[in-house]
């Protein structure tokens, strides 16, 4: 049986749909599960990693572990960690970040550390994986396209080769069927480096609309960071690391490949599937007779 915390997001979502085409017994985790829309043939345990009794009972039976955290990710490691060793877990794939390894120091960075970190103290085999930004991390995009055909980019415009959820849902798979990857760090890519403005244009280009592109000024971005968190000084340190021409995720790795035995979808492939969600609403026509 193989556990999958964050079913309901894009990854766990796209993981646990590969594990069950591949036959495999999964028993997810949700916060809460009447509403989720989970495939068939699944387990569910009503709860989050943020949850030491929850995760006791999800563990039941469990001989390996997807672990995609959300909240106070140190805080879930180290309960999954505990909950791990009490039950005798034998694999943790954990969704880390590739911040781990940015040069510069931050907040996002301080906190997967310390998830890896409990993760090494479970008793299970281990594999991190280290994703760089997502491709629908451009959904951010999607009010201002279809409001005035424009893009206001947050983390700046420094190159970087995004990666796509399923890449990263694959390579997680692997890591939790076949052997050869515990103990080991996966810094997952795209297959080609993109700044934000040629991701517009690429989207731009799928959707065949012109777009305009403009980058936030760090100062706004640290503002509306610190009014999300409450945390100023972290959204300082944030903002200055994204933006930063150091990013680990800046060239192309051979992880995906490693991992899956393919090459990982391009950015325009994420566009074209998604170019609907960018597209502006049309308005409902109205069922009433003429006034």
């Amino acid at each position: 049986m193989i556990l999958v915390t964050g079913a309901t997001g894009k990854v766990g979502g796209e993981a646990t749909r590969q594990l069950l085409e591949q036959g495999r017994s999964v028993v997810v985790m949700s916060r809460r599960p009447e509403k989720a829309d989970l495939p068939g043939g699944v387990g569910v345990v009503a709860g989050s990693p943020a949850d030491p009794a929850a995760l006791e009972e999800a563990f039941t039976g469990v001989s390996a572990a997807l672990i995609v955290l959300s909240g106070d990710v140190a805080e879930e490691a180290a309960n999954v960690s505990a909950a791990a060793r009490r039950a005798g877990l034998r694999r943790i794939v954990l969704l880390s970040s590739a911040s781990v390894e940015h040069p510069v120091p931050h907040g996002i960075a301080d906190e997967h550390r310390a998830a890896e970190d409990a993760v090494l103290h479970s008793g299970a085999a281990w594999t991190f994986l280290r994703p760089g930004p997502f491709h629908a991390n451009t959904s951010w995009w999607i009010s201002t396209i279809r409001e005035n055909a424009s893009v206001r980019c947050w983390i700046g415009n420094t190159p970087g080769a995004p990666v796509d959820e399923y890449d990263i849902a694959s390579a997680a798979v692997a890591a939790l069927t076949r052997s050869g990857h515990e103990g080991r760090s996966y810094l997952l890519t795209g297959p080609q480096t993109l700044t934000s403005r040629e991701q517009a244009r690429i989207l731009g280009t799928v959707l065949g609309r012109e777009l305009d592109f403009s980058v936030a000024p760090a100062e706004e971005v640290v503002e509306v960071f610190a009014r999300i968190t409450g945390d100023r000084a972290a959204a300082v340190t944030n903002v200055a690391a994204l933006r930063s021409p150091e990013v680990p995720w800046a060239e192309p790795t051979t992880a995906v490949r490693e991992l899956t035995g393919r090459r990982p979808r391009p950015y325009r492939r994420w566009a074209a599937d998604n170019a609907a969600l960018f597209v502006p609403e049309r308005p409902v026509p109205s069922q009433g007779g003429t006034p």
